[in-house]
């Protein structure tokens, strides 16, 4: 599967796009600082899977992925929320499935 990973950091990478890269899927793209750049490569790319950690910004997580969904060529796209507080959760679970870490690494083991 080729998954699409954002998540916000102003590092190089993440634990959850190290972790992704140790499994048998493939990275087809990631972003760490722009919503808009995560919404233009997800078009792009067109992965099969995308995966929003949006524990440091909610806000972000859940705007970047509100477009994507709502774009028609990215609209069939499953989204995987993880890092999300319970009232977070709620805001998007219309837009994908909100994992927690351990439902993630049983989804890509």
């Amino acid at each position: 599967m080729k998954l699409f990973i954002i998540d916000w950091s102003r590092e190089a990478t993440t634990p959850l796009l190290d972790y992704c890269k140790s499994t048998p899927h493939t990275i087809a793209g990631h972003e760490l600082v722009d919503g808009a750049e995560a919404y233009r490569k997800t078009a792009l790319c067109k992965p099969d899977a995308i995966i929003v950690n949006y524990a440091t910004k909610p806000s972000h997580g859940r705007l970047t992925a509100g477009h994507i969904f709502k774009r028609k060529i990215t609209s069939g796209i499953p989204i995987y929320f993880i890092g999300g507080a319970e009232d977070d959760n709620e805001k998007v679970e219309h837009m994908g499935i909100c994992l927690s870490e351990e439902e993630l690494h049983e989804l890509l083991d």
